[in-house]
């Protein structure tokens, strides 16, 4: 069957939702997936929030981040392989993302980092389930509680990615997978996918629902509104906390 493409993510000036074309390596994907810009959206509904009280706001929270969760799990969800193609820079919800896909390539130099709580704020896209399921919860959690950035280098010793190519070679060489991949029996590909998926996410709700109960709190905080700040000025925050 024809390889159906590549995944292309391109975000509006405006800072709006980022468009995901996802042509995959078997049969047509769902046309028109559409993606939050989570950092963007996330605080656009915290900001709507800030007069009520928190009582209030906590479920209010937790039903706007599921349903961004519910975006990325679409991707995760899609009944063909998908291939990411990563290049230069792949943060915060780019590596929420990027788990979300069977299989990862990333080029030389490419840098990696979930760094959230840098902003005071949790991953809350997936990043704290999907990622301890794909790398082990060990790395997962020295990523998480760091906030360090890594290289392609350490992102392929410790199973975030593939494969790691030079960036002049790296279409070519997810081309060539992609095309290994759409030379088998599309139906028994298809399978595969939903055996392997259907046992390892089993209850992928239930902790995506514990993971935006827990990151709800947090983007109340005022150690939050540090973070942001300190972000924005390219400071160093002062977290106090509370």
């Amino acid at each position: 069957m024809a390889i159906g493409g590549e995944i292309v993510l391109t975000q509006k000036a405006e800072g709006g939702a980022i468009e995901a074309d996802l042509a995959v390596t078997q049969g047509t994907a769902a046309d028109g997936v559409r993606l939050p810009a989570a950092a963007g959206d996330r605080a656009k509904g915290i900001s709507a929030l800030r007069a009520d009280a928190a009582g209030k706001a906590l479920p209010v929270i937790r039903e706007h981040l599921s349903r961004l969760q519910d975006c990325f799990t679409a991707v995760e969800a899609l009944r063909v392989p998908v291939i990411a193609t990563i290049q230069r820079a792949c943060m915060g919800a780019g590596v929420e993302l990027a788990v979300c896909c069977d299989i990862r390539v990333a080029a030389e130099g490419t840098v990696f980092s979930i760094p959230e709580v840098q902003l005071g704020i949790v991953p809350d896209m997936g990043g704290t389930q999907r990622l301890p399921r794909t790398i082990g919860i060990g790395y997962a959690k020295e990523l998480i509680y760091s906030a360090r950035r890594i290289d392609a280098a350490e992102a392929l010793r410790i199973g975030l990615v593939n494969h790691v190519y030079p960036a002049g070679e790296l279409q070519a060489r997810v081309a060539e997978l992609a095309a290994e991949i759409a030379a088998n029996a599309p139906l028994a590909v298809q399978a595969a996918k939903q055996s392997i998926n259907g046992t390892y996410w089993r209850d992928r709700q239930a902790w995506l629902d514990w993971e935006a109960a827990q990151a709800a709190g947090p983007l109340l905080s005022e150690d939050r509104k540090e973070g942001m700040k300190a972000a924005a000025e390219r400071t160093r925050a002062n977290f106090q906390g509370k």
